[in-house]
């Protein structure tokens, strides 16, 4: 469901009065026109009459575009520009919340570090603390999350609308929870600076994913090649089995890996197999290791020959 709620006023004259409507928004919830019957629309115009001081009065009606223009004696142009209105106008509200949510979690990630390392840049507080920025600010976001899971909830219709509304606003940020063994963190890449596009984002925040996965293996080095001589151990102590000596095979790779600082390849081992075959081409040419054994019908040499044999 996606609903936009915002005031776009226009009247026109009834007889003697004149009747003033407002566009509250568009939803895909209602889906007939109640003006012409119309079903399986893709979405209907939320109007609603206004009396003499600028209130509602009376409920809301859902029609189609076409219809809408028609009820209110407005234009198609002048129905579609109050939709774009409202659009325009829910997506800067939410923007400016979301704007200063992130201000919030800046300010309670800056307190944070003051409080705990006495500075409020991450890389001095990481520096102080022995940590890498990556794992320090993991632990502050994780800080964060507890605290607003302990403030008051918003409430329900509020928290809805802003879902519904939600869908049409480009995310500006990306968030991932990395857990390596006993460890984990939290990367969280925000537009900004050179990061101006939904793919600039994706590319940034994949790297800086890699990069955490990368430094969370080699600080775990010590115990994956624990595993791997425990792995190793059990598959000699049960005379190398297939299903133990593929576990062994499995932990020296992971270590490789975070001593390499590379990741496991995705790619299917019958992904050769996979690809398409080659277009056929049709052509009237007929190639010339080929014999005419019959009108139309060509065979090879050693087919021919079996031909005439029978």
């Amino acid at each position: 469901m996606c609903v936009m709620m915002v005031e776009h006023r226009k009247g026109f004259t009834e007889g003697d009065n004149m009747k003033v409507y407002k566009i509250k928004g568009t939803t895909d919830d209602v889906t007939t026109c109640e003006l012409c019957g119309r079903p399986e629309l893709k979405g209907t115009v939320m109007l609603v009459s206004l009396d003499a001081d600028g209130n509602e009065d009376g409920d809301v009606s859902y029609f189609g575009t076409s219809c809408a223009a028609k009820a209110t004696g407005w234009t198609i142009r002048e129905v579609k520009a109050g939709v774009k209105a409202a659009k325009d106008e829910a997506r800067d509200r939410l923007r400016a919340e979301r704007d200063a949510m992130w201000a919030a979690e800046r300010e309670f990630l800056a307190g944070w570090y003051l409080t705990h390392y006495g500075t409020t840049d991450l890389h001095i507080a990481a520096d102080r603390a022995g940590v890498s920025a990556v794992k320090l600010s993991g632990e502050a976001i994780h800080a964060y999350r507890e605290v607003q899971r302990t403030a008051e909830p918003a409430p329900a219709e509020k928290l809805a609308e802003e879902l519904e509304v939600a869908e049409e606003l480009t995310v500006g940020y990306r968030e991932t929870l990395v857990r390596v063994a006993d460890a984990e963190c939290v990367i969280r890449t925000e537009v900004g600076g050179k990061i101006r596009t939904s793919k600039q984002l994706e590319t940034a925040h994949t790297n800086a994913v890699k990069a955490a996965l990368i430094e969370m293996r080699r600080a775990n080095l010590t115990a994956f090649k624990a595993a791997a001589e425990a792995a190793e151990e059990k598959s000699e102590r049960v005379g190398r089995r297939w299903l133990e000596e593929k576990d062994a095979k499995r932990a020296r790779a992971i270590v490789r890996r975070a001593e390499r600082g590379t990741f496991h390849s995705h790619i299917s081992p019958w992904a050769t197999d996979l690809k398409p075959f080659p277009k056929v081409r049709f052509t009237d040419k007929v190639p010339v290791y080929l014999v005419e054994v019959a009108p139309g019908h060509y065979a090879t040499a050693e087919a021919a020959e079996q031909l005439t044999l029978c």
